[in-house]
Order: C-alpha cells, then structure tokens, then sequence
C-alpha cells in the first residue's frame, strides 16, 4: 500500500518550507517528485491572489487574484478556473503516470473550485503511488474529512517547534523506515 501522508498546520509560510524541503531531500535522493505548488500573493500584508507552480515543468500561473470577476472564489477572491485546471489537471496526470512522488499542496483550497479538479485530486488520492498532501488545519470541508479517513494515511501537524524536524519524520515514512 502506497504511504499518504498530510501536512497540516497554521496559515502562514511553514507548511510551504516544510514542503518545499521535503521535496529538495527527495529528489536529492533521486525520487521523481511532481505535482502542484500553491502560493499565496500578497500586497502590503494583504492576501491578493494565488498562484500554482507545476513542480515538473515549472509553469507558474496566478490563478486567483482580486481583480478576477468570477463565481469560483478562494478566501472571497475570483479564480480562472479555466487557467487553473490548464496546469494541475495535466500535472496530476503525468504525475500519476510518471512519478515516484506526488505533491498538492493546499488540497482544500483547490478542491471545491470546479468539478472536474475536484474529481481530479480524488482520483489522485486514490491513487497507488506515495502521496503528500498539504491541508487547512482547521478546515470543516468535507474533502478534507474524506483525506483524513483515507486508508494508510499519516497526517502530521506541522509546529514551529517541529518544522525543522518534519522534512525528515515524513521523508523516513515515505522510505518505509518508520511504521504507522
């Protein structure tokens, strides 16, 4: 069985360095890792937008910023959702044909967008290849309910106190050096 692990944690950058060191020390032992990157854009400490990053062909895309008028919104802001499912849809798919490790971040967040991404992700989750998700730690949505019930799931809280030890737990459980 596939190892799935969730990152959850406080809003804020530690979930992102945390995944962003995870995925240096897995490719650095080799590992094909692709997936999707999500970040935050801000102006003057104001959350404006968001942006995702294809980890194998390094697209970026904003694809969700306050001037887009649209009914698909993430934290009260429009989404493209057409320029949103361009790059994770075919990123998850090659990521499922081709990867050792698959990445996505802020699941949650990407989740309820549209209905064809949503079927995506859950087919991704689904899917027999090792797995790790970053989640909202508060979220009541109930994807992330489903996430968190999966079979062989290891969810992990990401702290101040044990970021910097949390790259390495989570790379140990992928290794299978670490039982459940």
């Amino acid at each position: 069985m596939a190892v799935k692990i969730g990152i959850t944690g406080p809003v804020g950058s530690i979930k992102a360095d945390a995944l962003r060191k995870i995925i240096e020390m897995l490719e650095h032992d080799g590992s094909n890792v692709q997936g999707v990157l999500v970040s935050e854009i801000a102006e003057h400490g104001k959350l404006t937008g968001y942006s995702i990053y294809d980890i194998y062909t390094k697209k970026r895309a904003v694809f969700a910023d306050k001037g887009i008028i649209s009914r698909a919104k993430i934290d009260k802001i429009g989404v493209d959702t057409r320029l949103l499912e361009d790059i994770l849809l075919p990123s998850l798919q090659r990521a499922r044909e081709n990867a050792d490790v698959i990445v996505i971040d802020e699941v949650g967040k990407l989740e309820n967008v549209t209905k064809t991404i949503q079927k995506e992700i859950e087919e991704t989750l689904k899917f027999e290849k090792p797995i790790i998700v970053t989640l909202h730690k508060k979220s009541r949505n109930p994807v992330l309910q489903e996430i968190r019930s999966l079979e062989g799931i290891r969810v992990f809280d990401i702290t101040p106190i044990n970021r910097s030890l949390l790259p390495f737990k989570v790379l140990r459980v992928i290794r299978g050096e670490e039982g459940s």
